[in-house]
């Protein structure tokens, strides 16, 4: 059996023995050089790592040097699901991208942090791991609405995007993204034991990468009966 496949199973039974096999598909990106750590504030960059949230928007270049501003909508095993930027205008708000991008995670090249003046940083993927773990906590950023246009009571939504100061909130118009920053960002808290259940299951995964383990219980059926 492939190596691959034999890798998949194995996680989720070990994932098991933490009471997770039904739970939600997560990923951590954890550098390669630095030990997990899960610390209060996950959405933002951290140089041990950090989470992918849902429902947020982050700037990719994949391996083709192709760039793309994409919103993560759901997470499975070594892909990634995405929607574009809607091309939603003041007077239909209600549009939404309706295309979904899947995206194996060995495809993107860098993820971008950009910043208002100066260079944007560059975070080089072939320097992290993308560790997917099950969670029964479901890393999500929940979206945002309040009034952009003036002489409208229409309210738009602002969606959580990772720059270099950690989250903001933007709103799509015409295809385009624009900063508010208006909203104070709420940053998604962890109790002792969700951060000890996370780093269990990473650390299991990341032992599964690095070593290959393959652990292997044979018990021995045969009986000899006793004369």
């Amino acid at each position: 059996m492939n190596f691959k496949v034999i890798l998949f199973f194995l996680i989720l039974f070990q994932l098991d023995s933490f009471g997770q096999s039904d739970g939600i598909w997560n990923v951590m990106v954890l550098n390669k050089k630095l030990e997990p750590e899960v610390k209060n504030n996950m959405a933002e960059f951290s140089p041990t790592g950090f989470y992918l949230y849902r429902n947020c928007f982050y700037d990719l270049k994949y391996q083709d040097k192709t760039k793309k501003t994409l919103r993560l909508i759901d997470i499975k095993p070594d892909t990634l699901v995405f929607i574009g930027i809607s091309e939603k205008k003041d007077i239909d708000l209600s549009t939404t991208a309706k295309d979904t991008v899947l995206i194996d995670y060995k495809s993107i090249y860098e993820i971008f942090l950009l910043k208002s003046t100066a260079r944007s940083k560059k975070i080089k993927c072939d320097d992290y791991y993308f560790i997917f773990y099950k969670s029964l906590a479901e890393n999500i950023y929940e979206s945002k609405y309040a009034k952009v246009f003036s002489g409208s009571d229409s309210e738009v939504e602002l969606v959580p995007r990772l720059s270099s100061h950690g989250i903001s909130y933007y709103f799509e118009y015409g295809g385009k993204l624009y900063c508010h920053s208006g909203i104070e960002v709420q940053m998604p808290k962890y109790s002792d034991e969700q951060k000890e259940k996370t780093l269990s299951a990473v650390s299991i995964v990341l032992d599964l990468i690095l070593n290959k383990r393959l652990n292997v219980t044979i018990y021995n059926t045969n009986r000899v009966n006793d004369k």
